[in-house]
């Protein structure tokens, strides 16, 4: 809804309500785009990046995890993991061609929902080979198979390929299925499809394990990460359903002086002080101090070496 913030307060005056009596929660932690933001927000006491959360959570179901493929409703990406370490992340860059809303907006202009468009995937016989190019292009692809009368079952299988297909040979570029490894991970919401997590078994001959909660991996690791961190006995230091129940905020919006770029600032005002800053290029436009050139070390002659 554009305001992330609102959303999260709700969630979170939600979550305390369903609390048993007594319970205390002793750590929160943050992951995703809007880190930094929540935890300036709900005080949230740490804060992972996204592709370690997603890899903690996937090797809490898969133990030894070599590959994961996260399929959302706007991005991909690609971990490979080896000897336990993170070893590649591969990202699509530019377009989200053949991720989730992809798919829910072909569901939407046939006029069913994406789950039902995701089981009647399940049902087709033959699949129509809709390719795996930008959505425009596959547009007109859908609207040529309704002309001549596909079912929407085989659309929707069609469409299942061809996101498997995207993420496949257009940004993980795979060469050969055994680049994957033996233990492969299915995550995201695109996953929850049983056709599309079919589709990418087929193409590539190798088994995948699913999460039940595929959709929301990110945040488990989250979960997993804020309880490793966790000080017995003490309490989390995220917002109290007291401090919630009057919380608010205020935003300003200014340029940044500190160079020729002059940086249109959004900052958010929060209780007690905390603020975010957004629109900057670099620590100054946050306020921060930035950092001494000899005091950051050459990580490209670290890993070369």
């Amino acid at each position: 809804s554009g305001e992330p913030v609102d959303i999260a307060v709700t969630i979170l005056r939600d979550l305390y309500s369903r609390l048993p009596a007594g319970v205390t929660i002793s750590s929160a932690a943050v992951t995703g785009y809007g880190e930094d933001l929540l935890k300036a927000a709900l005080r949230a006491d740490t804060g992972e990046v996204e592709t370690m959360a997603h890899y903690k959570a996937a090797a809490a179901f898969l133990p030894g995890v070599e590959f994961i493929l996260d399929i959302g409703g706007q991005d991909m990406k690609a971990i490979r993991i080896k000897g336990g370490v993170i070893d590649s992340i591969i990202l699509n860059e530019a377009c989200s061609s053949g991720c989730g809303s992809f798919v829910e907006t072909f569901a939407r202009s046939l006029g069913v929902s994406v789950e039902e468009f995701a089981k009647l995937a399940v049902s087709s016989k033959r699949p129509a080979d809709l390719g795996n190019r930008c959505t425009v292009f596959m547009n007109s692809k859908v609207k040529q198979a309704q002309k001549e009368g596909v079912a929407v079952a085989d659309i929707s299988a069609g469409l299942s390929y061809s996101v498997v297909r995207n993420a496949l040979y257009k940004v993980v570029k795979i060469k050969r299925p055994e680049d994957f490894g033996e233990k492969i991970l299915a995550q995201g919401g695109t996953f929850l499809s049983d056709a599309v997590l079919r589709a990418f078994e087929i193409e590539t001959g190798r088994e995948a394990v699913r999460p039940d909660i595929a959709g929301l991996m990110g945040a488990y690791g989250a979960a997993l990460i804020a309880k490793e961190r966790a000080v017995p006995g003490s309490a989390s230091s995220l917002l109290s359903a007291e401090e919630l129940a009057r919380f608010g905020y205020s935003k300003s919006h200014r340029h940044c002086k500190g160079c020729g770029n002059r940086c249109f600032l959004t900052a958010m005002h929060f209780p007690n002080g905390r603020q975010y800053v957004s629109g900057n290029r670099c620590e100054r436009g946050a306020g921060l101090p930035r950092a001494k050139k000899e005091s950051v070390p050459n990580l490209f002659d670290y890993k070369c070496r």
